[in-house]
């Protein structure tokens, strides 16, 4: 269950307070733990690192020089749910090492090799080095208790719509009968509807989820459930890989016309059988974000690689062969 903001920001301040080189003390203990894995695991969490840190020398070589690098072990007393989440991976390193940080909704390339939390799917967005940051509102597993035939046969989503794909996709569908749509944020009267808790909303047989500024913050959250998620093709990733989601597997693909939610609507009810499949696909595809110690060894091997590649952290042979 997710902390809330003021227990996260207790924690946050204090472990804050706690030396840096008590956690620097314990990296290279921590590179030979990554190494004595297993060749399956150690592979995996290769693949991992260099989705989400694409540089190599030459991309970063720009980092220390950078007028908008700081030191990494600068308390973090601003954009705390981010500043937090990052400094629990970053206090392992060199308090004088410098990065470049991007904290917020991030939908384009960035111009410097940053730290971040989102970016656009798509090729030559290498200066966005993702980290899992904001987890406490994002990373949030639901337990169903409730299966997908006994769930009621409509589409439900309910958030702020202010973003243009939003409107969009309410002009469409509002007032479809199979869709319990609704604004909860300020104005738009016209498509406001009662706020629906998360249990509440795992009560329909099919939750959409649509991207705000950037990615989908109810995504994960909806994935996790025993409904089907409908959704529009992700142009945004986090260290969540929306990018390696792939349609009609591990969600039922809307149309980028939005016209096609009731016709969907009708396949899954006619066909559960493929419903509980793709949810099944997605129910394994959250599996390798579970493991918490793995989750660990891939924060601190991507600020490694960053650190590394702008020629502030020397590293072995066996870890830097992790890069390629």
């Amino acid at each position: 269950m997710a902390d809330s903001r003021f227990m996260m920001n207790v924690k946050g301040i204090g472990g804050a307070f706690i030396p840096r080189f008590l956690f620097q003390n314990k990296l290279k203990n921590i590179f030979f733990d990554i190494l004595t894995l297993n060749v399956k695991n150690i592979e995996y969490i290769k693949t991992r690192v260099n989705y989400y840190n694409k540089l190599n020398f030459d991309r970063a070589k720009h980092i220390i020089s950078s007028q908008n690098a700081e030191k990494i072990g600068k308390f973090p007393f601003k954009k705390t749910s981010l500043s937090y989440d990052a400094y629990a991976i970053s206090k392992y390193f060199n308090d004088e090492f410098l990065w470049i940080k991007a904290f917020g909704d991030i939908s384009y390339i960035l111009s410097e090799a940053s730290i971040c939390k989102d970016r656009p799917i798509c090729d030559g967005n290498y200066n966005n080095i993702i980290m899992k940051l904001d987890k406490n509102r994002h990373f949030v597993f639901l337990k169903d208790e409730t299966e997908f035939e006994d769930k009621k046969n409509i589409a439900v989503y309910r958030g702020a719509v202010y973003q243009n794909n939003r409107k969009e996709f309410f002009r469409k569908n509002f007032f479809r009968k199979k869709c319990d749509i609704g604004h909860t944020g300020k104005k738009l009267e016209e498509w406001k509807k009662h706020f629906l808790s998360k249990q509440d909303q795992l009560q329909y047989k099919f939750l959409i989820s649509l991207e705000g500024n950037t990615f989908a913050s109810n995504l994960i959250w909806s994935l996790s459930s025993n409904s089907l998620v409908l959704a529009p093709k992700m142009r945004y990733e986090t260290w969540f890989m929306e990018g390696r989601l792939i349609p009609n597997e591990h969600f039922a693909l809307i149309d980028d016309d939005y016209e096609n939610v009731e016709a969907l609507i009708d396949y899954y009810l006619a066909n559960p059988h493929r419903a509980k499949e793709i949810i099944q696909n997605a129910h394994a595809y959250i599996e390798q974000f579970l493991d918490e110690k793995i989750e660990f060894y891939i924060g601190i091997l991507v600020l490694a690689k960053y650190f590394y590649y702008s020629k502030q952290l020397d590293l072995s042979k066996d870890i830097i062969d992790l890069f390629g």
